[in-house]
C-alpha cells in the first residue's frame, strides 16, 4: 500500500514540473499505458500514471476557466453574489464574488477575488450586488524564493482578480440564507473585532475562531513565520486534528463512565460517526478552507478504517487518506498545508493508540513533532528557501498551548455568543489581553539573529527526492529509509553556496510591480538597491519579493542598503526589510528615513575586487524630487553596471560628466518619457537595459518610444513585467552574461 500511494503522489507531483500540460493524444496514450501496466501487474507504474492523468486533467479544467490576459484591465458591469466573509484591510475590503448567469455568458470565471477601496458599507456573505469591476487575469510577482500567487489563486478556484471601479455598487438583496456558513463566520469575526478594540490580538483571535487572518499585525506575522508557528494562527490541519482528538477522548471517557451499555457492540461505528459529525461542523465553521477540508477528509478515512477494522497500520491509514485527497484535488500536492495535515493526522493516529501512561503520551508527542519537522523541512526549503531554527522548540510549547488551551477558549467564546453576547465579549476581551502578554516573547524569539536559517537554494529535483524519501520514512518503519532521509535533509540544509570569483558580481532586479528593488552580490558581500513599494492596502514588496529572495539565495546579512529616494515605490518596503534581515548600514539621501550616511557623488568602496562609486547626487547642489535619487556605478573584472532609480533629464545631464558608461543599466524611472534622453542612452553604450515595471500598469510603462530608443542603441531590453526577476552574472575574464528572466527559466503551465 505505501509503495502504490507514493507512486500515485509522485505521478501527480510530476505534472507541476511541466512547462506545458500534455494534450489529449498524450493523455489517451498514458491512460492506455496505465491500463496495460495494471493488467500485467506493474501496479506502481499504473498508479503513477493514474496520478499524473488526474492532475493533468484537473489542470486543463482549471485553465479553461481563467480570465484571458488579452482582456486584462477590462472593466465590466457584473451582477453576482458575495461568497466569502469580507476581509477588511487598511483602506479596502477584499471578498470573493461569484458572477450570475449573465456574467458566465460574458466569459467570466465562476469565482472572482475583488477589492473595494474606501467602501461605503461592508458586503455580507450571501448578498447579491451589481457592481463595475476592472478585472485582472490571474497573475502575480515572479521571483526566486517568492510565493507563487498564480498557483495559489488556481488552487483556490479564483479565475480572475480585480477591483471595484466606476459607479457605487448597488445591493440587490439576498442575505444569510443564501450563504449561512460564510455569514456566520463574518458575524463572529465582526463581534471579535468590536470586543477587542485596543489589543493587537484581534486578527489572531479571528484566525483561531473562523480562519480569517487579514487583520494580523505585520510584526506578528513575521514572528509567526520566523518561529515556524504560522500554521497555528488559523484553523488548519493541526487545529482540526486536535479538535477530533478531543472529541474522541471525551466520547471514550463518556463511554467508560456508562459501563457497558446494551449497544456497546455498535460503539466503534457510533463513535466514528459522532467524531466525524462534530469535526465536519468545525471544518465548516473554519470556512471549509483547503487545509481544513483535507484534514477533515483524512480524519474521516482514519475513522472509517478503524470502525471497519479494529487494528489498521498507521501507514495504511495515511496512504489511503493521501490517495483519496489527491484524487479529489490533485492541486493539493502543491500546498505546504497538505503536508502539514498529513503529519498532523499521523500525530492523531499515534495518540489514539495510546494508553493512559504519561510516558507514552510524551513519546508520541516527540514522535509527532519529529515527523512534522522532518516532513515540513523540504517543503519550507522549496517554498520559502528557509527553515526556522527555533521552530521545534517554540512549537513544542505553542502547539499544546494553542491546541489544548487557546482553541478550547475560542470555541467557548463562540458557544457563548448566542447565550450571552455580553459575557462572550468579556471573554474575547480578556482573551485578547492574555494573548497580548504572550507576543513579546514570540517577537523576541522570532527576531533573534539565529531564528531562521537560509541555506543556498537547492535544486528542485533534490527537494522533490528529499520530500519523497522523508514521507517514506514517516510511513515505513525501515531504518535504511530513515537513514537515507536524514542524509538527504542534511545535504539540503548544509550544501555550500556556489561561490562568486573575486572581481565578479551578480545583479538581480526583482519583480516588485511598480517600484524597484535590486540585489548585488559579490563573493562575500551583498547590497540591496531600494526596497520596493508599500502597497495601499497594506503589505510591501519587501515582504513578498525581496526578503524571500534573500533567504532563497542564502544571504544572511546585507552589508549595505541604498535607498535612492523617499518615494513609496522605492523606499516603502524599508521597514519590513530591516525587520526581517540583518542590515549593517543604510545609505540614502536626506529625504529618506533611517538613513546614515547620506548618498553623495564621489563616495567609493570596494568589496572582493569590485568597486562601487556613487555618481549622483552631487553634494552642494540643489536636487529635488526624482532628480535627487541616488545612483551607483559598479565596476569589476566581470564588467560594469549602473544602478538608477528615477533620475530625470537634468540629473542625466549631470551624470554624463562623470563617465558612467556601463554594460548593464537599470532603465531610469521605469521607462517613462521623463528619463532616458537620447544623449544619455547613447553615452551609456549598454549591452542590456533592465526595466522594473508592473504587469499591465496603468501608466503603460515602459513607453514604446523609450523601448525603441534603448533597442536602437544596441541594448537588449528586458522588463520584470514580462520576465519576472531579471539576473545578470558578471564573470571575470568573460564579461556580463545574458539576461536571465525568471519566468523563462522557471516556466510552468499555470503561470502567465
Amino acid at each position: 500500500m505505501p509503495i502504490l500511494a507514493l507512486a500515485f503522489l509522485a505521478g501527480a507531483a510530476c505534472v507541476f514540473g511541466l512547462e506545458r500540460l500534455p494534450g489529449l493524444p498524450v493523455l489517451i496514450a498514458l491512460a492506455s499505458g496505465a491500463a496495460v501496466a495494471w493488467v500485467y501487474g506493474v501496479r506502481p507504474v499504473a498508479c503513477g500514471l493514474a496520478g499524473f492523468l488526474l492532475a493533468a486533467g484537473q489542470g486543463h479544467l482549471a485553465l479553461a476557466q481563467d480570465w484571458p490576459c488579452a482582456r486584462d484591465r477590462e472593466q465590466l458591469q457584473i451582477v453576482g453574489r458575495v461568497v466569502s466573509p469580507p476581509e477588511p484591510r487598511p483602506g479596502r475590503v477584499d471578498f470573493d464574488f461569484a458572477p450570475g448567469p449573465a456574467g458566465r455568458r460574458q466569459g467570466l470565471p465562476p469565482r472572482l477575488r475583488l477589492s473595494w477601496y474606501e467602501p461605503d458599507v461592508l458586503p455580507a456573505p450571501g448578498e447579491r450586488w451589481q457592481l463595475e469591476a476592472r478585472l485582472r487575469c490571474r497573475s502575480g510577482l515572479a521571483n526566486p524564493g517568492g510565493s507563487d500567487r498564480e498557483l495559489a489563486l488556481l488552487r483556490s478556484g479564483i479565475g480572475a482578480t480585480g477591483y471595484v471601479a466606476g459607479p457605487v455598487p448597488v445591493r440587490l438583496g439576498g442575505g444569510p440564507l443564501a450563504s449561512p456558513v460564510s455569514w456566520l463566520r463574518s458575524r463572529i469575526a465582526g463581534r471579535i473585532a468590536s470586543a477587542t478594540v485596543g489589543t493587537r490580538s484581534t486578527g489572531v483571535l479571528q484566525g483561531l475562531a473562523v480562519g480569517l487572518r487579514g487583520n494580523i499585525a505585520p510584526e506578528l506575522n513575521d514572528a509567526f513565520v520566523a518561529t515556524g508557528t504560522a500554521h497555528l494562527i488559523a484553523i488548519s490541519g493541526m487545529h482540526v486534528t486536535a479538535f477530533a482528538l478531543a472529541a474522541h477522548l471525551l466520547l471514550r471517557l463518556g463511554y467508560r463512565c456508562c459501563g457497558r451499555p446494551a449497544w456497546s457492540a455498535r460503539w466503534p461505528a457510533a463513535q466514528a460517526l459522532a467524531v466525524m459529525g462534530v469535526t465536519a461542523a468545525y471544518g465548516l465553521l473554519a470556512g471549509a478552507s483547503l487545509p481544513t477540508v483535507r484534514t477533515v477528509a483524512m480524519v474521516a478515512v482514519a475513522l472509517a478504517l478503524r470502525a471497519a477494522r479494529r487494528r489498521v497500520p498507521v501507514a495504511d491509514v495515511l496512504c489511503a487518506a493521501a490517495v483519496l485527497l489527491v484524487a479529489l484535488d490533485p492541486l493539493a500536492v502543491t500546498s505546504a498545508g497538505f503536508w502539514l495535515s498529513f503529519a498532523a493526522v499521523a500525530a492523531l493516529l499515534g495518540l489514539v493508540e495510546l494508553r493512559a501512561s504519561p510516558l507514552s503520551w510524551a513519546r508520541a508527542f516527540v514522535r509527532a513533532q519529529a515527523a512534522v519537522t522532518a516532513v515540513l523541512t523540504p517543503v519550507l526549503l522549496g517554498a520559502f528557501g528557509a527553515v526556522s531554527l527555533v521552530g521545534p522548540l517554540v512549537n513544542a510549547i505553542a502547539i499544546p498551548l494553542f491546541s489544548f488551551v487557546l482553541l478550547p477558549l475560542t470555541l467557548g467564546g463562540i458557544a457563548l455568543m448566542p447565550l450571552s453576547a455580553g459575557l462572550a465579549d468579556s471573554l474575547w476581551r480578556g482573551f485578547g489581553r492574555l494573548l497580548d502578554r504572550l507576543w513579546p516573547g514570540l517577537l523576541a524569539a522570532g527576531q533573534g539573529d539565529y531564528a531562521m536559517f537560509s541555506p543556498p537554494a537547492a535544486p528542485g529535483w533534490l527537494i522533490g527526492v528529499t520530500l519523497g524519501v522523508t514521507l517514506a520514512a514517516v510511513v515505513l518503519p525501515a531504518r535504511a529509509v530513515r537513514a537515507l532521509a536524514a542524509v538527504l535533509l542534511c545535504v539540503s540544509l548544509l550544501r555550500p553556496a556556489p561561490a562568486l570569483a573575486p572581481g565578479g558580481f551578480e545583479l538581480t532586479v526583482l519583480d516588485v510591480g511598480h517600484g524597484l528593488a535590486a540585489v548585488v552580490r559579490t563573493s562575500t558581500h551583498a547590497l540591496a538597491f531600494d526596497a520596493g513599494p508599500r502597497w495601499r492596502g497594506g503589505g510591501s514588496a519587501a515582504r513578498v519579493s525581496l526578503v524571500p529572495y534573500l533567504r532563497w539565495r542564502g544571504v544572511q546579512r546585507l552589508d549595505l542598503v541604498v535607498v535612492s529616494h523617499p518615494d513609496s515605490d522605492h523606499a516603502g518596503g524599508l521597514e519590513d526589510l530591516l525587520r526581517n534581515v540583518a542590515v549593517q548600514q543604510v545609505m540614502g539621501n536626506a529625504g529618506a528615513r533611517r538613513v546614515s550616511p547620506r548618498c553623495r557623488a564621489g563616495d567609493r568602496w570596494s568589496w572582493d575586487q569590485v568597486d562601487f562609486t556613487v555618481v549622483h547626487p552631487v553634494a552642494g547642489e540643489s536636487w529635488e524630487g526624482n532628480d535627487g535619487s541616488c545612483a551607483v556605478h559598479i565596476a569589476g573584472a566581470g564588467g560594469t553596471a549602473l544602478l538608477l532609480a528615477d533620475p530625470e533629464h537634468r540629473a542625466e545631464r549631470a551624470m554624463l560628466t562623470r563617465g558612467v558608461a556601463s554594460d548593464v543599466v537599470i532603465v531610469p524611472h521605469h521607462g517613462s518619457t521623463s528619463s532616458s534622453s537620447a544623449a544619455f542612452v547613447a553615452a551609456l553604450g549598454a549591452r542590456a537595459a533592465l526595466v522594473s515595471a508592473g504587469y499591465g500598469n496603468r501608466w503603460g510603462l515602459p513607453r514604446e518610444e523609450i523601448v525603441a530608443r534603448w533597442q536602437a542603441a544596441g541594448a537588449q531590453l528586458e522588463t520584470t513585467a514580462a520576465g519576472g526577476a531579471l539576473r545578470v552574472d558578471f564573470v571575470p575574464g568573460v564579461g556580463p552574461g545574458e539576461v536571465r528572466a525568471y519566468r523563462s527559466a522557471a516556466r510552468r503551465w499555470w503561470r502567465r
